[in-house]
């Protein structure tokens, strides 16, 4: 038998802990179990839009609040089937000015931790 050291952060390693006592089994044999359990038993891998999110939200990305972002999803849709009205034009450029606005100071933050 090998031995491996598992070096982990400490909030890993709680939420390893924590998951381990659910399962009443200790965090080596609970690693163990996940990493023979089938492969059937294994969560479908997160789609890829869902883990550019949590990528962005790391680093600290701002986006439009939900509400909005749903909002502007619509709006695109709807500019896809037929002409916007001029009040929907004009929630939509608004819309977009913020998003840009929020990526654009999301970017030059992150240039700038770069930076130094």
């Amino acid at each position: 038998m090998k031995e491996v050291i598992l070096a982990l952060p400490d909030k890993a390693y709680e939420q390893l802990a924590i998951d381990a006592a659910a399962a009443q089994k200790s965090p080596e044999q609970w690693i163990l179990d996940k990493l023979f359990a089938a492969p059937e038993s294994q969560p479908e891998p997160p789609e890829p839009h869902t883990l550019l999110a949590a990528a962005l939200d790391t680093l600290g990305f701002q986006r439009l609040a939900a509400e909005k972002a749903r909002r502007l999803s619509e709006l695109l849709s709807l500019r896809k089937a037929h002409s916007l009205a001029d009040e929907e034009t004009a929630e939509l450029h608004a819309l977009l000015t913020e998003a840009d606005a929020l990526e654009l100071t999301s970017l030059q933050r992150l240039a700038a931790t770069l930076a130094h």
